[in-house]
């Protein structure tokens, strides 16, 4: 019987303050990673760790930025402005994100350490790269920088 997560604790205790100060998109969200966290657990059949729920917690954050842009897309605002108060929410769960100019720094240190040097070196790169910034950065922004700079060396 493994203890419940540091993560896991806060995200409940939450709950139950939202609950009652009755703030109602709050108390949605959480309920809402809670139930990913539950079937995380359930897939898992066993509790997660902080580092797993942080990866449900950015599943989770990506499907609220899809629909941010849908309802953006068909000015639905009333709905947007809902999912961007949930990213907000979302976001306090996780780690601080690295910047733009750190992800780089990342990248270009892994490229010149494993020499990597054409596009045909992006899975390989990505291999090594994501579990460097893991619940820290984008997936997307930290696969357009590799590709930029793999493209750049080319050049």
């Amino acid at each position: 019987m493994s203890k419940e997560s540091q993560l896991e604790e806060t995200i409940c205790q939450d709950i139950t303050r939202a609950l009652k100060n009755k703030e109602k998109t709050r108390l949605s969200t959480l309920r809402m990673i809670r139930a990913a966290m539950k079937n995380a657990e359930i897939t898992k059949k066993d509790k997660l760790s902080d580092d797993e729920i942080i990866s449900v917690l950015n599943n989770y954050l990506n499907k609220v930025k899809e629909s941010l842009d849908i309802f953006t897309k068909v000015e639905r605002l009333d709905l947007a402005n809902n999912a961007k108060k949930e990213i907000e929410i979302i976001k306090e769960y996780l780690p601080e994100q690295l910047s733009e100019e750190k992800i780089k720094e990342i990248v270009k240190e892994t490229i010149i350490k494993f020499n990597f040097k054409t596009l045909s070196d992006l899975g390989p790169a990505m291999k090594e790269i994501v579990p460097q910034v893991k619940g820290k950065a984008d997936g997307k922004l930290v696969n357009k920088i590799v590709r930029d700079l793999l493209e750049d060396i080319k050049d």
